[in-house]
């Protein structure tokens, strides 16, 4: 869903400059657009140890982890039960993509 001309005008006199307003309303509809996917990445992480907590602080459960490995192989899919904590060794060089579900606000009751 793209915002309303109505909208992006009236953001962009609120913003009063004409370069930083398109920047904003251009991350909204960016924002939008990901919410619509119903997932974000949240984190691009590259493994530096075996560890499953060293590079993974960011992780909240229920986030789902895309384990992409560095050389020949299959990408995994996990899925986060402790926060911060990836549920298995990583393998240094890998890269872990993290997909976070966005729960989308209900409507606004605000009326402009």
């Amino acid at each position: 869903m793209a915002l309303s001309e109505n909208l992006v005008k009236r953001l962009m006199h609120a913003v009063a400059d004409q370069a930083l307003a398109r920047e904003l309303v251009d991350a909204i509809e960016a924002n939008t657009a990901a919410r619509a996917a119903g997932h974000t990445i949240a984190a691009a992480i590259v493994a530096t140890a075996v560890s499953q907590t060293t590079d993974f602080g960011a992780l909240k459960v229920g986030d789902r982890v895309l384990m992409i490995p560095a050389t020949a192989g299959n990408a995994d899919l996990i899925t986060v039960a402790v926060a911060g904590d990836l549920g298995q060794a990583a393998v240094v060089g890998n890269i872990y993509l993290v997909l976070r579900a966005i729960v989308v606000p209900a409507a606004s009751s605000v009326k402009l």
